[in-house]
């Protein structure tokens, strides 16, 4: 296989996995836009849930085909960078004893991991070019969980109406001021595969949700 064919075939491989990260993504997109967000007071309860699983579940899985991706791009050291432990990101572990302090649990770790996946698209966005299917890949993973993090927010202003919802910071905490390269790659591959397993999570306490959430919602005669 002469150079030219060989750059061809990779430049097609690639491209196959662009398209299998942001294909997905732009059905969801499509998908919001035909339901465009509504006020919590105004959202169905049952189609919410469905609605949010559904998202969840997808992005779950999103997420792990972006973390596989980003492992192929960090070269022959991915191994060593993705067992390389940062402690300055998100716990991925949902915790509580009550439906409504679990569903906290997944929204504050929701809210607080959404800083540093930007944090890991800056920084890939300096290591790589813009059109990078990581870089795009993490752009979209910004705003569905964005997404769900507001859907399920609704859940729990249902769980627990008129109680205030606590808001974790906006600025990701504990990231050194500088870090060298070794250590971006190695922070972003953490970022992700903690945000994989909140996702699986998060799949799971919705699931336990239902036929017990919109009965609830029925029975304070809302």
């Amino acid at each position: 296989m002469n150079c030219h064919v060989k750059n061809m075939v990779c430049l097609s491989q690639r491209s196959q996995a662009k398209f299998r990260i942001i294909i997905p993504i732009l059905i969801l997109i499509a998908v919001e836009l035909v339901h465009p967000t509504m006020s919590c007071k105004n959202e169905n309860c049952s189609q919410l849930l469905h609605r949010s699983l559904k998202l969840t579940r997808l992005m779950s899985k999103r997420t792990a085909e972006l973390l596989e991706t980003y492992k192929a791009s960090q070269g022959d050291s991915a191994d060593l960078i993705c067992d390389m432990q940062m402690d300055n990101v998100p716990v991925s572990t949902v915790s509580g004893q009550t439906p409504s302090e679990r569903i906290l649990s997944v929204y504050t770790h929701l809210k607080e991991f959404l800083p540093h996946i930007k944090t890991v698209m800056e920084q890939q966005r300096d290591l790589n070019p813009p059109t990078n299917p990581v870089v795009e890949g993490l752009h979209s993973t910004i705003t569905h969980v964005n997404h769900i993090a507001l859907k399920v927010n609704c859940i729990l202003q249902i769980l627990q109406p008129n109680i205030p919802i606590p808001e974790p910071a906006e600025r990701p905490t504990g990231i050194p001021p500088a870090q060298n390269i070794f250590q971006q790659k190695a922070y972003g591959c953490t970022v992700l595969s903690r945000l994989q397993e909140l996702l699986s999570q998060a799949v799971q306490e919705q699931k336990s949700l239902k036929g017990k959430l919109c009965r609830k919602r029925t029975k304070n005669g809302s």
